[in-house]
């Protein structure tokens, strides 16, 4: 998808007209870094009850943004960021929220390098990532700007970088020209195109594909995250199976014709329902190896793909059918020229969904060496038991998050979150403060822990109510390469950084979880969970699970 970049001179719009255009859209909350750069806006934002939320780097800021947008399902996310030079250190946060699909504001100063520097445009990096980028025009106001950021960040489902220059805050002066709330006739709105629409002759297609199928499986992505009731209802009326990729984990949570996630972590008779599909369709998913198990998740099937970006299409995938358009628009089209028809919706598929659907219903066999960490099927087990119902949860990409997909449940696709590397604990922080009412939860690897270990400050100055899972399988030592020698206790650091922390080894060190979970103040708790190496989805399913 292109970019769109407009010059024009800067003017300096203020801190308070920037604040009522937040306020005007019901945006509550501004994501930032940490330092004296913000007191301006802050201090302009108070009294319009927009918060300021510092992380310590800008990554973490925009993770904790991207956290906080998908958890709350409100307006997209504002991250505002002090430097011209700090959009280069956002980068892999920017990644992954195009990544992810998720409409997030970003507002950074103009970059002012001087003369023989080699250094690329930040937007152009923006745009070399995948953003959408905008440059403020001295002439427009700055709420318009907003409003049609806002929209464009809505419609494409992605990240729109505005260069905007410095925020003064008036402290009771004269209003600056970019004070009005009134669009210039002479200054267009964006001119960017509205996400596509699918080709109506395509639609029928799709929808032919789907009337010949007797054993239909939808399969929702991270790109149909808001098209739930649509996808519903047209799988209602072609009887087809609903399943997701790891990313949309919890996305048809409740519905008794879900098959889960599809792929490595589908459950031995759930991979079985769907190598048998005839028709697999995926909305807004990638199809990639870690979904498709390796090409092998329905060998026979027909496979079609809906998705709003066209380098998607059958990137990873052979695909017979590529529709390019809107999830839920898409899927609202095809249910007006389709009959209703019995597919796949029988009553023995109900009853194995019913009775092996999930891997809470499938036994295994612990491992019990060595005997001083603990089978991560079963803490995660009894972390799921423990816990409330009401959470979200953040799992960062990596290679132990199959265990937190497989065992950990979600409410719903809005209270969970595929993170990026490095990326769970401040995606976590996010969504702890966009609801207070749930639980927040991530998981991560050690090494993550390590390397991220100034966001558990963050989580503590924050008062964040997150519990930190940090499943550590290593059993060599861990050393600080700053200190030769000097053995990395994650205790140790958490403590440092304000968070309290407790060691995992049995399901009996999970005790304290009580007393902090009845605690009437939010504060971040760490679990440093001593794992058994243990894998199992890399294994053949058959020999991971014992009936």
């Amino acid at each position: 998808m292109s970019s769109h970049f407009v010059h024009g001179e800067p003017a300096f719009p203020s801190a308070e007209a920037f604040g009522a255009a937040l306020a005007g859209l019901g945006i509550t909350d501004v994501f930032t870094t940490a330092g004296e750069d913000t007191a301006d806006l802050a201090f302009a934002l108070a009294p319009l009850q927009v918060r300021v939320v510092a992380a310590r780097h800008e990554a973490g800021a925009v993770a904790v943004a991207c956290g906080s947008t998908l958890a709350s399902g409100r307006r997209p996310a504002v991250l505002m960021l002090a430097a011209s030079d700090a959009l280069a250190a956002a980068l892999p946060g920017i990644l992954d929220a195009v990544a992810s699909r998720t409409p997030l504001l970003v507002f950074t100063p103009p970059a002012r390098p001087a003369p023989g520097d080699r250094i690329l445009a930040d937007l152009t990096l923006a745009d070399a990532a995948g953003a959408l980028t905008y440059d403020l025009p001295g002439s427009r106001p700055v709420g318009s700007v907003v409003a049609d950021a806002a929209r464009v960040a809505e419609e494409h489902r992605l990240p729109v970088v505005v260069c905007l220059p410095d925020l003064r805050a008036s402290h009771g002066t004269a209003s600056d020209p970019c004070d009005t709330g009134e669009v210039p006739d002479a200054e267009p709105p964006m001119e960017l195109l509205a996400a596509p629409m699918a080709d109506p002759a395509v639609v029928e297609d799709l929808a032919q594909l789907l009337s010949r199928a007797r054993r239909p499986v939808f399969l929702a992505g991270r790109g149909s995250v808001r098209a739930r009731a649509e996808l519903e209802a047209l799988a209602e009326q072609a009887g087809a199976l609903l399943a997701t990729s790891a990313a949309a984990c919890g996305g048809f949570t409740g519905n008794p014709w879900s098959l889960g996630i599809a792929g490595v972590l589908a459950p031995p008779d759930m991979a079985d329902l769907l190598a048998a599909a005839d028709l697999v369709i995926a909305w807004g998913c990638s199809l990639d190896a870690w979904t498709t198990r390796h090409g092998q998740m329905a060998p026979q099937a027909h496979l079609a793909q809906i998705d709003l970006d066209p380098a998607a299409l059958g990137l990873h995938q052979r695909i017979d059918l590529g529709v390019l358009g809107d999830c839920a628009r898409t899927a609202h089209a095809v249910r007006q020229a389709l009959p209703a028809q019995g597919g796949y919706r029988t009553t023995q598929v109900r009853h194995r969904i019913t009775t092996r659907g999930h891997w809470h219903d499938i036994g295994y066999q612990p491992t019990l060496e060595p005997a001083d960490r603990i089978d991560p099927r079963t803490l995660t087990l009894a972390l799921d038991a423990i816990l409330p119902g009401e959470r979200t949860l953040t799992v960062e990409h990596g290679p132990l998050m199959g265990h937190a997909l497989s065992y950990l449940r979600t409410p719903d696709a809005g209270a969970f979150r595929l993170a990026g590397s490095r990326l769970g604990l401040a995606s976590g922080i996010g969504a702890a403060l966009a609801r207070p009412d749930r639980l927040a939860v991530t998981t991560l690897g050690l090494g993550s822990a390590l390397t991220t270990a100034a966001d558990l400050e963050s989580a503590a100055r924050l008062r964040a109510r997150l519990l930190i899972v940090v499943y550590d399988e290593d059993q060599e030592q861990h050393l600080d390469e700053s200190t030769t020698g000097q053995v990395a206790d994650l205790t140790l650091i958490a403590a440092g950084h304000g968070c309290p922390s407790i060691v995992v080894r049995r399901v009996a060190d999970l005790s304290p979880l009580a007393d902090w979970l009845a605690a009437p103040e939010g504060y971040p708790l760490l679990l440093h969970a001593h794992i058994t190496p243990c894998r199992w989805w890399t294994e053949p399913l058959t020999d991971a699970a014992t009936p």
